[in-house]
């Protein structure tokens, strides 16, 4: 696998991490927190950071 791939890859494990993280806040399972808030917001902008950089990877 090439080096875009593995970014595509992660991007996308970002991402449904994320989901999971908003799913647990909308089920009622965990209360919001600053800390889990911050979590799903990182996770949001690792995976657009990620999947810009497999797009900008040239090859």
């Amino acid at each position: 696998m090439e080096r875009k791939d593995y970014l595509k890859w992660l991007s996308v494990v970002c991402v449904v991490l994320a989901a999971f993280g908003v799913g647990i806040f909308l089920v009622g399972y965990q209360p919001l927190s600053a800390g889990r808030v911050a979590t799903v917001c990182l996770l949001v902008v690792a995976a657009a950071v990620l999947a810009w950089l497999s797009r900008r990877e040239r090859n």
